[in-house]
């Protein structure tokens, strides 16, 4: 057997080993046949008639189109004519042919209609007898075999370049972003697509060479899915609120409601490195205030039963207990301002009168558990508040920030409700106008939760320019439940300056008759409630403390954010009263607190806030607050020395 002979069996050998691993064509294309001729070394290609005997048609054949394939094998390129040693010259020829093909970089994958090329013999007649040619020759696999190879490669081509562009625009950040928040059951259907992620995860940044490698990969177009998609926007710097949202459009029902906050676990370490670096982590933990935390220079007023529990103590003040009742005198009506100018400085007692309309008027002062321990808010201590349902203000002041008409309205009438539920509010006119979000009229200038739940604290508006006189018919319209907790919802009516509240406390079913107001002479006249609407003029108990009658008021003070010569965002009243008493946990932080610092981990401390409310404590320092955004009311009676009057208090 000649030596050529057997280099060429070698090299078919090698072929069918190669063919059993996806085949690729490299960028050396037909540069292989010239160097294979150029390989030889010196006086070692023999000529034969007019042709050099290695350059028969059958061997070019073979040559340029299987000398330049190559399989991915290890991580590296390995070609035809590497892996055999071959006796001299071939050696030589296959070691340059070997170097050139697998220093070229890979262009597309192999595809060929062809069955075989080359030939592994031929015969020619000859004076002296036939004469045996030996040839490369190489039969194509099934596998890289295609009726319509252009199409094949085209396609297979494609699909590496989407998976080149993807480990190009996803970041491995992004990646585990997404990672967080699948694993947070932040993300709908999620958990379909977290196998994906996490397999694609490690071919971020790789080189091509890799990428061919595994151009099978289930993940290989991972980028044209819609998870890839929200991974690419992830990574060019969308908000993630807007990614998520987007994705969610694709995939999520039009009633869906994320579960939880988008928070994940890299959000979560930059608030935790914030945090440390500003040493606030004993601000975290909150409780609820007591009357031994605050300062006397913090009081506008302070009972004479609960003065020596202060922290400096006010030892100075002689204020003596209600004694009496104020009968039936008529209330003197004054501003908050003049109230505590002319009035309060010569109180030695005080007692208010809560209206059922002013349950959501609840409220309890927070604080730190580790005193002294970092600016956490706005202002320059870290005491704080939360209002009945763990809000900061009023349904008026949501309706403002939604972009509802609270200052120009005849007539506005409120609603708002504490989960993701969809309720809408519906009006019937006393010409018979049904408003309602499909026929809004003018008067509809606020409808939340449509379509999807998107916050816990939705409201809706209604609000009139010009009245009829008639009755106006409201009720509350559940058109789509997507929570059990936090149910029911409150209404809040304004007319004339004066607002009043009422509460619906059950799971709304259908359709819900809340309210029935009667109009005359653009004046509310009267007011009927629906079954179930707490509101009015009967006596209901709310923390301890009975509505509709006079309780003793312990102390009275501004809100936090007004003491020591701070003054930031609304102004607050609280009057904290005796025996008054939260018995739900509570909310010691909210976004609107936040100091400057933290505001850009507003989604972590969103989380955070619900994660560390305070525990229910006999001691606090719970009443009624009133805020400087909402116009609203109290009836306070105050004794003196000299006597005992009533006063109604206009916020």
């Amino acid at each position: 057997m000649s030596a050529f002979s057997q280099f060429s069996k070698l090299i078919h050998a090698r072929f069918e080993e190669l063919s059993k691993h996806e085949l690729f064509v490299t960028a050396a294309g037909d540069d292989v046949w010239a160097a294979y001729l150029a390989a030889f070394p010196a006086g070692t290609n023999e000529i034969y008639r007019e042709r050099t005997e290695h350059d028969c048609s059958c061997c070019r054949n073979f040559i340029r189109n299987l000398g330049n394939v190559a399989a991915i094998v290890d991580g590296r390129v390995v070609s035809v004519w590497g892996g055999v040693v071959a006796e001299y010259p071939y050696n030589v020829v296959q070691a340059r042919l070997n170097t050139l093909v697998v220093e070229s970089a890979i262009s597309g994958v192999f595809r060929t209609k062809e069955r075989q090329y080359g030939a592994e013999k031929t015969f020619e007649q000859r004076d002296d007898g036939v004469h045996t040619w030996h040839h490369f020759h190489g039969r194509v696999a099934p596998k890289h075999f295609s009726a319509t190879p252009a199409e094949a490669r085209g396609e297979i081509n494609t699909t590496f370049a989407v998976f080149q562009r993807g480990v190009a625009e996803i970041s491995v950040e992004a990646i585990d972003t997404v990672l967080d928040l699948i694993a947070s059951k932040a993300l709908y259907r999620g958990e379909e697509f977290e196998k994906q992620v996490q397999q694609f995860r490690p071919f971020v940044s790789k080189p091509a060479l890799h990428l061919w490698a595994n151009i099978e990969s289930r993940v290989a177009r991972l980028k044209n899915t819609v998870i890839g998609t929200l991974l690419v926007d992830i990574t060019s710097g969308v908000d993630i609120e807007t990614a998520v949202k987007s994705f969610e459009q694709k995939v999520a029902p039009t009633n869906y409601k994320r579960p939880t906050a988008l928070i994940t676990k890299g959000m979560v370490d930059q608030a935790l490195k914030t945090i440390a670096e500003l040493d606030l982590e004993g601000a975290l933990k909150r409780r609820f205030a007591k009357i031994g935390d605050i300062s006397v220079n913090n009081v506008l007023w302070v009972d004479n039963s609960v003065k020596g529990k202060m922290r400096d103590g006010v030892a100075g003040l002689l204020m003596g207990e209600v004694a009496g009742k104020a009968g039936d005198a008529k209330a003197q009506a004054i501003t908050i301002d003049d109230f505590m100018n002319e009035i309060v400085p010569r109180a030695t007692g005080m007692e208010l009168f809560i209206k059922n309309t002013q349950q959501s008027n609840f409220v309890s002062l927070t604080a730190p558990e580790v005193a002294d321990s970092g600016r956490l808010f706005k202002w320059s201590n870290d005491f704080g508040w939360s209002y009945d349902g763990n809000i900061t203000d009023s349904i008026k002041e949501k309706v403002k920030r939604a972009g509802g008409n609270v200052t120009n309205a005849k007539l506005r009438v409120s609603l708002a409700w504490y989960n993701h539920d969809d309720l809408d509010i519906h009006c019937v006119t006393p010409s018979g106008d049904h408003i309602y979000y499909f026929n809004k009229c003018g008067v509809l200038d606020v409808d939340m939760n449509a379509g999807r739940g998107t916050t816990r604290e939705p409201v809706e508006n209604l609000s009139w320019g010009t009245l009829q006189d008639g009755v106006y018919q409201i009720h509350v319209n559940q058109y789509s439940r997507r929570e059990t907790t936090n149910v029911g919802f409150e209404l809040e009516v304004e007319n004339a300056g004066a607002a009043h509240q009422y509460t619906y406390r059950n799971a709304v079913t259908g359709t819900v008759r809340a309210l029935s107001l009667t109009i005359k002479n653009g004046l509310i006249a009267d007011i009927k409630t629906g079954p179930d609407l707490v509101g009015g003029g009967f006596s209901t108990e709310k923390w301890g403390v009975k509505t509709e009658q006079f309780v003793k008021v312990n102390t009275l003070m501004k809100s936090p954010n007004h003491w020591d010569g701070n003054s930031v965002g609304n102004k607050h009243w609280f009057f904290i009263l005796k025996d008054c008493a939260n018995p739900e946990p509570t909310r010691g932080i909210y976004n609107e607190f936040l100091n400057s610092n933290l505001e850009k981990h507003r989604k972590v401390f969103e989380v955070l806030g619900n994660k560390t409310k305070c525990p229910v404590v006999d001691e606090q320092l719970s009443g009624v607050g009133f805020s400087s955004t909402r116009q609203d009311e109290v009836l306070v009676r105050v004794a003196s020395a000299a006597s005992s009057r009533l006063y109604n208090v206009k916020f």
